[in-house]
């Protein structure tokens, strides 16, 4: 699988390449502070990167660690006394007597 996700890599820095050449006229960036001149690329790349890195932290705070702490709080209830991980997967019982019903 190591060599499949090289090449996806290898395509994604390429089309960057590609998609900042294309895009090479300057831009002005003016945030209240200060203003910056960049490549219209490099602008719409930044744009792109600082949104997946917001979505990301937002994902992580509202869903992941929260249900990391019921997790934790859950394991500690059931008398298990640690926060570690589960040592094996759950089995599914199949042959229920009420499967069927």
């Amino acid at each position: 699988m190591r060599p499949v996700s090289l090449i996806l890599a290898l395509l994604f820095l390429l089309a960057g390449i590609a998609f900042g050449a294309f895009n090479s006229a300057d831009v002005a960036l003016n945030f209240y502070w200060c203003q910056l001149t960049l490549p219209l690329g490099v602008a719409l790349l930044g744009a792109c990167l600082i949104g997946a890195l917001a979505a990301g932290l937002l994902l992580w705070l509202t869903v992941i660690w929260p249900q990391r702490r019921r997790l934790r709080a859950l394991l500690r209830s059931a008398g298990d006394g640690q926060a570690a991980t589960m040592t094996h997967a759950p089995v599914a019982m199949t042959n229920t007597p009420d499967a069927h019903e």
